[in-house]
């Protein structure tokens, strides 16, 4: 691994703490000012790591991808004062699993099997029993049904690279669900007006952890050529 790499990584780590630990102290004066470079410092880091290489349309839709997760961030932070932030803020993470997804399906040539059919299938019958958790009602029910979806799908195609035998498939499926965990707690205070104890440190805290997971698979996998 190059030292840039190693630099940027730990960079971003190191933001990571500075972020949620004073979260889980109830501090929320540092917050505003970190969370905005979080996943741009991951994404230095994942460049450093894949240039100059891998210059294709794989390192392309990594780097799109993560800047939409990074507007999103800031697009969040103004939830509060007008939901229209948070419904921008879900579209661009939308548009972002988007194109992690269209990374992760990179050279998988289709589905081979049953069992990967099924695999694929799996996730539309969970998103409608996820998504009635939440009370949400008409277009905004479809738009988190879309949204449940394709995390869903993220954690399916870290399934489909373990059945490829891809070692990292296990990264894969682990980011995606604590991205899933991330958003559902996001989600019940949002939708349902649940709050509880150290809620925004672990909001927080599983959505880097997941951000960091999904990211360092689709880099070591090396389909950017």
């Amino acid at each position: 691994m190059k030292n840039s790499t190693r630099i940027a990584g730990f960079l971003f780590i190191a933001l990571s703490l500075i972020d949620v630990v004073p979260l889980c102290f109830g501090v929320e004066s540092i917050h505003p000012c970190v969370k905005p470079v979080l996943i741009l410092s991951l994404l230095a880091a994942a460049l450093l790591a894949l240039l100059p290489e891998h210059k294709g349309r794989q390192t392309v839709l990594l780097a799109v991808g993560m800047l939409f997760h990074a507007a999103g961030d800031i697009l969040l932070m103004f939830d509060s004062k007008d939901f229209a932030f948070f419904a921008a803020g879900l579209g661009a993470f939308l548009l972002g699993h988007f194109c992690y997804i269209a990374v992760l399906l990179y050279r998988m040539g289709g589905l081979r099997g049953w069992y990967e059919i099924f695999t694929w299938v799996v996730p539309m019958l969970m998103v409608f029993p996820i998504v009635s958790f939440f009370e949400v009602e008409g277009v905004l029910r479809i738009v988190l049904a879309v949204y449940t979806l394709t995390l869903l799908y993220v954690a399916a195609c870290g399934v489909l690279w373990r059945l490829r035998g891809c070692k990292l498939g296990w990264r894969v499926l682990a980011g995606a669900l604590f991205f899933i965990v991330s958003d559902a707690l996001l989600a019940i205070n949002v939708f349902n007006g649940v709050d509880f104890p150290l809620r925004h440190a672990a909001v927080m805290g599983t959505y880097l952890l997941a951000e960091w997971l999904l990211v360092s698979a689709m880099v070591r996998q090396r389909f950017f050529d």
